[in-house]
């Protein structure tokens, strides 16, 4: 092996990659410095790499002079102090930088949400993440001058970022430099909006007129979706599914009568919001009759008041009036819960002095199922009720004999 003396290279060793280190007596922000680093190693590698070593140190000075003009016209905001190649295989380039006059201070964000509800800013402002603190570090020291070139970086940076956490708006960026320097930065919702809310309050526990107190409150939390992207109120929908059962629970009635507030939301462009109400104290409710296909004692209304004794029994009266025959008939009974929406029991007809046997159940929101059967006559009914809107449903009722078709308003 041949021994050369030290500081002496072998004229057909090549320089292989450059590595560049940039000084400053004020430093620039680290992704602008990375971005400045990167830079001058492209064009590093362009002029350097594959060149033989002791060429490019023959030839040093000519290169540090040429970067330093490329990058005194590129670094707008900066001047290039001085530059420094220290030839080896991989070859170091130090760039020595200065900024011009003022440099940003402080960072100010302006949100404009657009459409957006101002009670949901603080939940989209929570998906943003740390924009603030990433629009610092690619600004903050950042020369004025440098502001507007830098600006392509930040933006590139918070819209990599929002894409993740807040897909479902278009972000747009405006950015005002000076030693106080504003970004402006809007959105605007991508893909389908919510353009109508529809709000049902159902109960099986309290009377459906009581309800009407909650209803204008749900419903101004329910308009203010408007606007939303539908994929965003998905994303979140336990907030908004707690938000409404909050702003319901608040209510006076819901207090009073100690309400389970049940809210679902079926999202899209015409969004639902089914809020159900029950309690565990009391059944309370009450109906008119208007039977279709009968002639005797075709209009009715019943009373139903309920006390539950424990979570699944329930002791009852129910009052029937016929206006025809201006006839009362008082019904007492008890009810046992076998499921959730599934109930059977018995109850005594005092002016009949007979038992019933009876089971219900709410097979979905909208449909559910009756059976009545009296030992004492044979008599059975059987009911399907499906419920066309808070206010009124329509059951078609058999019985061995006959059947019926009765609108139910549910009052």
């Amino acid at each position: 092996m041949m021994w050369m003396p030290s500081g002496v290279k072998a004229s057909d060793e090549v320089v292989e990659k450059i590595t560049v280190n940039i000084t400053a007596s004020q430093m620039p922000p680290s992704r602008i410095a990375q971005r400045m680093s990167a830079s001058v190693a492209t064009v590093g590698e362009q002029m350097l790499v594959g060149r033989n070593i002791s060429d490019v140190d023959d030839k040093k000075v000519a290169y540090e002079k040429l970067i330093q003009e490329i990058f005194e016209r590129v670094l707008v905001g900066y001047s290039v102090q001085s530059v420094t190649i220290d030839p080896a295989a991989s070859t170091m380039i130090t760039v020595a930088v200065a900024p011009w006059g003022d440099v940003v201070h402080e960072v100010a964000v302006e949100y404009d949400f657009g459409t957006i509800a101002p009670e949901f800013n603080d939940l989209v402002k929570k998906d943003m993440g740390d924009v603030e603190k990433q629009l610092d570090e690619v600004l903050v020291g950042l020369p004025i001058d440098a502001v507007d070139w830098a600006g392509g970086v930040s933006k590139i940076t918070i819209r990599d970022l929002l894409a993740s956490q807040l897909p479902e708006f278009h972000i747009n960026f405006d950015i005002l430099p000076g030693t106080h320097t504003v970004v402006k930065l809007s959105l605007s919702p991508k893909g389908p909006t919510v353009q109508d809310v529809q709000v049902s309050l159902r109960s099986h526990t309290v009377p459906n007129v009581l309800l009407m107190a909650v209803r204008p409150k749900v419903e101004m939390a329910g308009n203010s979706l408007v606007g939303l992207p539908v994929a965003f109120i998905e994303r979140h929908r336990e907030y908004f599914t707690a938000r409404l059962a909050n702003l319901a629970a608040q209510q006076s009635i819901s207090k009073n009568y100690g309400l389970r507030l049940s809210p679902v939301i079926n999202t899209g462009v015409a969004t639902e919001i089914a809020l159900d109400a029950e309690t565990d104290q009391y059944k309370l409710w009450l109906e008119g009759h208007l039977d279709m296909g009968r002639t005797e004692e075709n209009t009715s209304f019943q009373l139903h008041a309920g006390k539950f004794m424990g979570k699944q029994e329930e002791a009852f009266v129910e009052v029937n009036f016929v206006p025809s025959t201006v006839s009362w008939d008082f019904v007492p009974g008890w009810g046992h819960v076998i499921s959730a929406g599934v109930e059977a029991g018995i109850k005594y007809d005092l002016s009949a002095k007979q038992n019933i046997l009876w089971a219900q159940d709410d097979v979905n929101r909208n449909i559910s199922l009756r059976l009545e059967r009296t030992p004492g006559t044979n008599l059975t009914q059987f009911a399907v009720r499906y419920k066309m809107h808070d206010f009124l449903s329509a059951e078609y009722i058999f019985t061995q004999q006959t059947k019926w078709l009765r609108l139910v308003s549910s009052l």
